[in-house]
Order: structure tokens, then C-alpha cells, then sequence
């Protein structure tokens, strides 16, 4: 595209950047003369006219930021299928490219930068627009260590799409809040968690939370605890350890509430004179400079010869009349200004909350304020009333003009369905079918029948046919023999060749349950590449274990493929279930080396099928494979998601 001329105005000199979502182009603004930066959307939501409307509101809201530590949004428009957002084009390094090339940051370089982006979010934060995906991505440092954080909005408009959703939340999650990891409403403080990770990273050199999946990154947001910082950084003051703390604080309560109580205990960690103290002095020095300016002038005016000092009171006097005349036509058109500006400029109210209200209160309340309301969609939820406000955009409390649409989400009320029977299933089964069926699992009773085989479910409340809501919990009660039964510690089989694999639950009495083959470059075949449960679980004797092993590399594009289906496995029950195969060709953008990893996310769980380091410019290509109907493949360059599709839809 570099070269192409968009919207008759943008013209494009350079590609220099390339995410999951845009690409990023540094272009010359032919009207005003000034280079731009330019970030043009992927195709992938071109055709997406949910997402695009949430895109364009969220970017026009963000427009109205005006912060030297943030970046400026020009322009939003669409020529064609082509959606692009022009911003302010700031020289400089992400953050992200600093740390991994420098390391960890001294103290007072970590902070600065923090106290930079945290006047950030104070600013967003006033104009109530939460960031949602502060990481070292997305805030460009300059030269002179002027920070300016960018996307503001752009992860709201993301998240209006079940599809991206999951990208932003398993691209972002080593710097995402527990709220964020829990798929719940964020606020301010879910900004400040984030800073919280960023800073983190900036003294000690990685993220607190760290994980083989993102699945388990995303763990740990929500229940542990992060590493006190002087484990890693003995240099580390504790001052700056109690605010890190205090900002990956799990509970709201003990997390800072704003942006301006995050910036006062940042500065209290600089000795002697203030960022702010800087700027006031700086002020201070400028307007002495033009005090001292106009004492000059007077000098020079007494040393004038009075000649010419004559020549100028006559001219004062000649200008009295006139300069009379010009203040009487400048009021007159003040005047005027201001009756126009009331006929053509309509004031700005406050957006009241309709949550929770219902379709006809919710217009009455809006009405109230000059306000519209327009219903982009009706769900069903379990907690709302049926025809009341699940949610509101622009949300309360945020200042619009009057006339302004106010787009909700309306509730149909809780969904009922029959519920399914998983009598004589496995518990596994059982379980699996419930949660995919949108149900929750209740308790689970035990129970010894010597008719019934092992974890087996028995019966199960609300009792299979019955009419109920989706996401009622369900209560199993499950067959455990004759005798009380043994537990026993899953060993890690990973690694193991088949038989050994198999020998070893024998051992421990545990029983092999399905295996399923899949393509690997990595693992030598016949070698087990997953399993659950997962290693260190603790299950009773006699429990299913369930294999993936390698069948080795795929075969060469000139011989069949092998035939799924029909592979047999030496003493393993049969394989059930849909299975899907797909070629994942992957081109790593040109620049330095990034991470690739392919996962495959399908009935068996999440799983990686393929992690390693790749230079700029370099292809990988995979055969990978998914049982289920709804498995998908998912593919990372760097942390960031670049592919999440359903194996059907690539094939």
C-alpha cells in the first residue's frame, strides 16, 4: 500500500508497524502538510459492521483526549472496505523494544516513565474512557523520555465481537487485571493493575506472571499472588515495592482507586525537586523572561528623543475614535457569535445510567436529557428482566451533545431449555457435555453401587427433561464401586513412548482411556505429547487417563494423507468424535526474531502444538489436528494473536 493516496489526502510513505488488528503506515497529510501516522484495519473487519460502529464511536471518543502524554487522534474514515484512523506520528521506541534490548530500567527511569503514563490515564480516566490494554506495546518513548501511550479505546471496540474478544484477552494476558481475565466490567482501577504489570517489568526485566499457555498466565491474574519485586531486585527501594504491591493488588478494596493517587506516591519517590515543581519553575522562568522583556522595551522608550515621542502621542491620539469604533463592532459581532453558536452549537449533557431500567423508563430517562436511544441488540441473561438495559454506550457519566444516540444491549430475559440427561455417562463426559450444553457443575456425591461400573453418574438434579434456566448449576451423584477407593497422584507421562505410557498406569492402577494421534516435528513418534488429567492431579484408582501422541512429521504433499479414522492403537479403546486437519502457514513480519506458537484448542483442552523463536521473514508451516466440532487453532508472533478460526472455517 505504501505509495497509495487515501481519501484523496493521506498519502502513505512507509509500513512501521504490524499488529493482530492494523497495520501502521507513517504518511504525509496533504492538506495540512504534516506527517501522520496511519493505521489501516485488517480485512478480517472489514465485513464486520457490529465491530466497525463500536470502532468508529470508541475512536471518536478517544479523539477528544488532548494530553502531551497522549497520542493524538486526528481523523477516523473508510474509503471502501478500507477503515483507517489517523493519529499523531510520535518518533520513538515501544516500551516493549526498550526492555528487551536494555534489560531492566534503573529505578528512576522506570518511575518517570510510570509517572508519564499514569497522567495518561488521569487524563483518559477525567473523560471517562478506560484504556483496557496498557502493556509496553502500546506506549512509545521518545529521545528526550517523553512517553506517549496509544490505542486508547481501541481495546473497548475489540471486545464487541465474541471472536476478537478472546484474541485481545489471550494476546494481552500477561499485563490483563483479574476483572479482565474474569471477562467482567473493568473500570479505572483495571488500568492501574495494568500500569502496575508494566512498571513491574520495567525494575525487574520480565512480568510478574509467567506461563507455558495463556490459559495459565491468565490463572495466576486471578488467584496468586505476584513475586515481591526484591526477590528478583535486591536494589529495589520499598517504597517502590509497597506502590508495585499495592497496584497488583487482587482486591479492589486494597487497589488504588485513581490515576491521581497513583502519581502522588510516585512523585514522593523522587528526592528533591517534583515533575510538577519542574514544570512550575519552567513556567515561572518563562514568564520572567517576558517580564524582563518589557522592562527593555521601557528603557528604550526613555531614550527615545522626544520628537519622535510627540509624533507617537498625536498618533495615539487619532487612534482613540478608531480603536472606539472597532470595540463597538466587536461587540456587535460577539453578539451575533453568540446567538448563532446557541442556534447551531447544541450543549453537552451528562449521559445518565439506564442500566437495569426498563425499554420505556429508559427512554423517559433519556428523553429527559435530550437524548435518544437506539437497541443494537437483545440477548438473553439470567440476571436482567426481560425488556430492561443489559448495558449503555456511551456509558454514564460521560459528556455528549445534546440529541445524541444512546445504543443499549436489551435483555430477553433467562433462557430456558430442557435439561439433558448424562445418567450412565462418565463423570468426564458428563461434565464435558454439561459445560458445552452452557450449564454449571454442582456437587458431586458419591456413592457405592457394585452394579454400577466406576465414575459412572447415577443420577443427576434437576432431573434429565425438566425445564430450566441455562447456567444452573447441577448436582451429580456418581458410582464409586463396591469400596471406599484409593486416590492416586497422575504421574507426568509426557515424553514417555506409548507402551511405557500405558505400563505405567497399569502400575498404579489407572486405566487407559482414549488416544488420539497428531502430527508433530517436535516430539519423536509414537511418543505422548499431551494427557489428562493433567500430571499432579489426584484422582481415584481406576480413572481415565486420555493420551495425544505423535504420529510423526506429516507425510510429503505427493503421498496420501494418512487416514485418521482408521489408525489403530495397540490395546486403547476406539477413538469417537469429529476430527479436522488443517496446514497452518505462518509468515513472520520482517524485522527481528518473535515468538511463534500454534495452539489447538478442541475437546481434549488447550494444547500447544508448536513454540519456537523465528527470524523476520521466515514461513513455518504446520499440519495440525482438532476433535470436535468446535475446534479451533489459534496462533501467536510475538504475544500477539494473529490467527483464532474454527477448523471448518479454514478448510
Amino acid at each position: 500500500m505504501v505509495g497509495e493516496l487515501l481519501a484523496n489526502r493521506y498519502e502513505l510513505l512507509a509500513k512501521v508497524g504490524d499488529g493482530g488488528m492494523a497495520q501502521v503506515f507513517r504518511a504525509r497529510d496533504k492538506i495540512l502538510n504534516r506527517v501522520v501516522a496511519v493505521k489501516i484495519l485488517r480485512s478480517q473487519f472489514a465485513n464486520d459492521d457490529e465491530f466497525l460502529e463500536r470502532f468508529r464511536r470508541e475512536a471518536q471518543a478517544a479523539a477528544s483526549l488532548a494530553h502531551p502524554n497522549v497520542v493524538n487522534i486526528y481523523d477516523v474514515g473508510d474509503v471502501g472496505d478500507t477503515h483507517f484512523i489517523v493519529m499523531e506520528f510520535v518518533e520513538g521506541r515501544p516500551l516493549n523494544e526498550i526492555i528487551q534490548v536494555e534489560g531492566a530500567l534503573s529505578e528512576k527511569r522506570a518511575v518517570y516513565i510510570a509517572y508519564q503514563i499514569a497522567q495518561a490515564l488521569a487524563h483518559a480516566h477525567d473523560h471517562w474512557i478506560i484504556h483496557r490494554d496498557i502493556k509496553p506495546h502500546n506506549i512509545i518513548v521518545t529521545d528526550d523520555e517523553r512517553v506517549k501511550v496509544t490505542d486508547f479505546g481501541i481495546a473497548r471496540a475489540m471486545s464487541s465481537t465474541n471472536l476478537t474478544q478472546t484474541g485481545v484477552v489471550l494476546g494481552s494476558v500477561h499485563y490483563f487485571s483479574p476483572e479482565q481475565a474474569r471477562g467482567v466490567n473493568v473500570g479505572a482501577p483495571s488500568d492501574l493493575y495494568s500500569l502496575g504489570i508494566v512498571l513491574y517489568e520495567m525494575v525487574i526485566g520480565h512480568v510478574p506472571f509467567r506461563g507455558d499457555t495463556a490459559i495459565a498466565v491468565a490463572l495466576q491474574q486471578i488467584q496468586e499472588p505476584p513475586p515481591a519485586p526484591s526477590r528478583f531486585n535486591e536494589g529495589i527501594s520499598s517504597e517502590l515495592e509497597t506502590v508495585l504491591l499495592r497496584l497488583l493488588a487482587k482486591d479492589l478494596d486494597t487497589r488504588y482507586t485513581s490515576a491521581g493517587q497513583v502519581l502522588r506516591d510516585l512523585q514522593s519517590l523522587h528526592s528533591g525537586t517534583t515533575l510538577e515543581d519542574s514544570r512550575t519553575d519552567l513556567a515561572a522562568t518563562r514568564r520572567m523572561g517576558s517580564a524582563e522583556s518589557l522592562n527593555e522595551q521601557r528603557e528604550v522608550d526613555d531614550v527615545l528623543p522626544s520628537k519622535r515621542k510627540d509624533r507617537r502621542k498625536k498618533r495615539k491620539n487619532r487612534l482613540i475614535p478608531l480603536l472606539f469604533l472597532v470595540l463597538l463592532l466587536v461587540g456587535t459581532g460577539y453578539a451575533a457569535q453568540r446567538v448563532v453558536t446557541s442556534v447551531l452549537f447544541r450543549p453537552e449533557v451528562v449521559v445518565p445510567s439506564i442500566v437495569g431500567l426498563s425499554r420505556e423508563e429508559a427512554e423517559t430517562r433519556l428523553q429527559e436529557f435530550n437524548l435518544d436511544l437506539s437497541i443494537d441488540r437483545e440477548v438473553f441473561d439470567n440476571e436482567i428482566p426481560a425488556d430492561h438495559v443489559i448495558s449503555q454506550e456511551p456509558a454514564a457519566q460521560r459528556r455528549v451533545v445534546q440529541g445524541r444516540t444512546i445504543h443499549v444491549r436489551l435483555s430477553r430475559g433467562a433462557e430456558y431449555v430442557d435439561m439433558p440427561s448424562v445418567e450412565g455417562l462418565s463423570l468426564r463426559e458428563a461434565r464435558l457435555n454439561l459445560t458445552q450444553a452452557g450449564f454449571i457443575l454442582g456437587q458431586e456425591t458419591a456413592a457405592h453401587d457394585p452394579e454400577a461400573a466406576l465414575n459412572v453418574v447415577l443420577s443427576q438434579r434437576p432431573v434429565p427433561g425438566q425445564r430450566v434456566q441455562k447456567g444452573t448449576a447441577v448436582d451429580l451423584v456418581v458410582s464409586k464401586g463396591e469400596e471406599e477407593q484409593v486416590l492416586v497422584t497422575v504421574p507426568d507421562l509426557r515424553g514417555l513412548a506409548f507402551a511405557a505410557a500405558q505400563s505405567r498406569l497399569n502400575s498404579l492402577g489407572l486405566v487407559l482411556g482414549n488416544a488420539w494421534p497428531e502430527y508433530s516435528t517436535s516430539v519423536p513418534e509414537n511418543q505422548i505429547i499431551e494427557q489428562n488429567p493433567s500430571p499432579g492431579v489426584s484422582v481415584d484408582q481406576g480413572w481415565t487417563v486420555d493420551f495425544v501422541y505423535s504420529q510423526g512429521p506429516p507425510a510429503p504433499a505427493d503421498e496420501p494423507e494418512l487416514d485418521i479414522a482408521e489408525e489403530a492403537v495397540p490395546e486403547s479403546r476406539p477413538v469417537e468424535g469429529q476430527w479436522h486437519t488443517a496446514d497452518v502457514r505462518v509468515s513472520v513480519p520482517e524485522g527481528p526474531e518473535q515468538e511463534v506458537v500454534i495452539l489447538v484448542v478442541d475437546d481434549f483442552g488447550a494444547r500447544e502444538v508448536y513454540r519456537d523463536s523465528r527470524s523476520g521473514g521466515t514461513t513455518v508451516s504446520e499440519t495440525v489436528q482438532g476433535r470436535g466440532e468446535k475446534s479451533k487453532i489459534q496462533v501467536y508472533i510475538g504475544g500477539r494473536m494473529f490467527l483464532d478460526e474454527y477448523f471448518e472455517d479454514l478448510n
